[in-house]
């Protein structure tokens, strides 16, 4: 029997997709230790040119959640505007993690394991004086996608980029967060600081670039600047707890892209952490390659798309390093 001193309450963040809703919550029902958590709800509220039909679906999603005990207790806060998701969770977290110390993160399209509560709960308490791990991802990309090395002894690595498809975090680190980004003239000018921040993923600088000039509405990223900032990082799953079911189209944020919804998911809770955080150069160069976004001709990402479909590792993969 796993011993969990005190269990980080969760927060989710719904607004419109009802049947995204309600599978979250029911598969979140199914751990263990659903019985003895805290579940605080965020309903977003509705935008001034929402039709009937949005309205509606609001309207079945505020329904939803209150259908049932989903946890040991339910908050739910129910707004009557629209917040957006990246302000929604930013003033929702915080609003948590300034009573608890620490929060388990959760959006409405995120279907966990049995275990997802489990690891969340062991990895916070395990790293909770290791002050240079930022955060808790339960999500991993699908094996097809990210190539591990074999024999590898631990359930869990060490990532220079978080997370944000159910992860968790503590309050003096979430605190360190500069949501004003006031280092972004600074990184604008020097190209090998962005080549830095972009060990993450060759993505990375550009989004906080599109989220600086307006074009992209997300929290995620200036989370991802705090890591860097302070040398910090991510501990993720070797096998994720997660699985995203919102990437349909439905999202504020994501296209279409059936990849990320159909992994079998992690149900273990016996987990080997690592002591000793270190960056493994195979991992780290794997990790970078598969969050490689360079473009590739049509013909390659269609024959990748259905080898991808198949459950199958693509042929067409920009391997990309670190190190060397």
């Amino acid at each position: 029997m796993i011993n969990h001193p005190q269990l980080a309450p969760i927060v989710m963040f719904v607004y419109k997709r009802p049947l995204h809703t309600e599978k979250t919550l029911q598969f979140l029902k199914k751990n263990s230790l659903a019985k003895d958590s805290i579940l605080y709800i965020y309903a977003d509220g509705p935008k001034d040119n929402d039709n009937n039909e949005t309205l509606e679906k609001i309207k079945s999603v505020r329904s939803i959640i209150r259908s049932e005990a989903w946890c040991k207790e339910v908050i739910i806060n129910e707004s009557d505007f629209n917040n957006g998701l990246a302000a929604s969770i930013r003033n929702g977290v915080s609003e948590v993690i300034e009573k608890y110390g620490k929060v388990i993160v959760l959006e409405d399209d995120l279907v966990c394991s049995k275990a997802f509560l489990s690891y969340m709960n062991q990895a916070l308490d395990y790293y909770t004086d290791k002050e240079s791990v930022f955060s808790i991802s339960g999500y991993n990309l699908p094996p097809e996608r990210m190539a591990f090395p074999k024999n590898y002894p631990y359930d869990v690595y060490v990532s220079l980029r978080n997370g944000s498809w159910g992860w968790g975090t503590w309050k003096n680190r979430w605190d360190k967060i500069d949501w004003e980004v006031k280092t972004y003239p600074t990184l604008l000018q020097q190209p090998a600081m962005q080549e830095a921040f972009n060990r993450g993923g060759d993505d990375v600088f550009e989004m906080l670039k599109m989220q600086q000039e307006g074009k992209l509405n997300i929290w995620s990223i200036q989370f991802t600047l705090a890591h860097f900032v302070h040398h910090a990082v991510s501990i993720v799953p070797v096998v994720s707890y997660v699985n995203n079911i919102g990437l349909d189209g439905s999202g504020e944020n994501c296209s279409i892209n059936p990849i990320y919804n159909n992994q079998k998911l992690n149900n273990k809770e016996e987990i080997r952490f690592l002591d000793i955080l270190y960056e493994d150069k195979n991992i780290i160069n794997a990790f970078y390659s598969a969050n490689c976004h360079k473009k590739r001709p049509l013909w390659q990402k269609g024959i990748n798309f259905l080898f991808r479909k198949l459950g199958k590792r693509p042929p067409f993969v920009i391997k990309k390093k670190i190190y060397n």
